[in-house]
């Protein structure tokens, strides 16, 4: 038995006489062409060099500014947590005396 080469069949193709322009193409919202377009105007851009050095300086001032790091009021859970260092300092003090 003698292996069979494969043979590449012809396919009918179908050509289309006049193929959309880009900016039909970019009309409708499911074409790859739009899709990417969208896809590249959600992208997140990444910042500059000079805007990261701002924006961390903006953070130091603002850390320097509450005193230390995490002097800030940071939310509910933060302000629990100084309430009850609070009443752990009152009652420090009141067995010490």
């Amino acid at each position: 038995m003698t292996r069979m080469k494969k043979q590449r069949r012809t396919v009918e193709m179908v050509i289309l006489e006049k193929t959309p322009k880009k900016k039909e193409r970019l009309t409708d919202p499911d074409s790859y062409e739009s899709r990417k377009q969208a896809a590249m105007k959600k992208r997140k851009k990444q910042l500059s060099v000079y805007e990261k050095a701002r924006l961390e300086e903006e953070q130091e001032a603002k850390n320097a500014a509450a005193g230390k790091r995490g002097e800030r009021k940071l939310g509910p859970l933060a302000d629990k947590i100084r309430r009850i260092n609070a009443k752990k300092k009152k009652s420090e003090q009141t067995t010490d005396e």
